[in-house]
């Protein structure tokens, strides 16, 4: 059960959604994608109904069939996006495009997800643990990816468990709790977040470790 109160997400930006493990933001991304339906209230895009059209999403691990090819793999989505180039953006990620996704390590299947859902154009994308597994020169690729998608004029909402991508990228970040969407911070308020996430977990968890060793 995920508890979302009215909340008016900037259009154009980029959110960041953060929370401790089993705070909901998974949940809360499959509802914005539809792959869920909201028990109750209304997630809105444009004053209207948010749709699936709307969005590409990224998830944490992604599907991948059996002896099925990189190149094969992205033939399965519509390139909606004209002005994509995978030519440009593969000579960045140096994926092996015509191999077995079989034989992909999991930041490379991380990065032939996230190509994609680029290839499609969409108003709104969902980048849910996009730097899980990645080198650090492909986290810095994908931090660019955000930052010209917001160029372009799209949405991005995106989750790390890593918080300083988070700070550079993004215009506001929410931090959920046990289902609800507690706070919202824009950028001038980002160095509280850290404490106001950790402060009473790092409380309760040293006292357990006092007692346990």
């Amino acid at each position: 059960m995920l508890d979302i109160p009215e909340v008016d997400f900037t259009l154009h930006q980029v959110h960041g959604i953060v929370g401790l493990n089993g705070a909901g933001k998974t949940t809360f991304f499959n509802l914005i994608a539809r792959h869920l339906k909201q028990d109750g209230g209304h997630i809105l895009f444009k004053g209207k109904a948010i749709r699936r059209i709307h969005s590409a999403y990224l998830e944490t691990n992604n599907f991948f069939y059996n002896n099925i090819t990189g190149i094969e793999y992205l033939r399965i989505f519509p390139q909606t996006n004209t002005s994509f180039n995978l030519e440009v953006l593969n000579s960045l990620f140096q994926l092996p495009l015509q191999e077995l996704t079989s034989s992909y390590s999991t930041g490379m299947k991380k990065k032939l997800a996230l190509l994609a859902i680029l290839q499609q154009d969409r108003d709104i994308y969902i980048l849910d643990e996009p730097f899980n597994g990645l080198d650090m020169e492909s986290n810095k690729v994908v931090e660019l990816v955000v930052s010209e998608l917001c160029r372009k004029g799209k949405t991005v909402f995106i989750s790390s468990h890593i918080l300083a991508p988070l700070l550079d990228l993004c215009h506001q970040v929410h931090v959920l709790q046990e289902g609800t969407i507690r706070r919202s911070y824009s950028k001038e308020a980002f160095v509280s977040i850290e404490s106001d996430l950790f402060d009473d977990f790092n409380a309760r968890t040293a006292q357990l470790v006092r007692d346990s060793l």
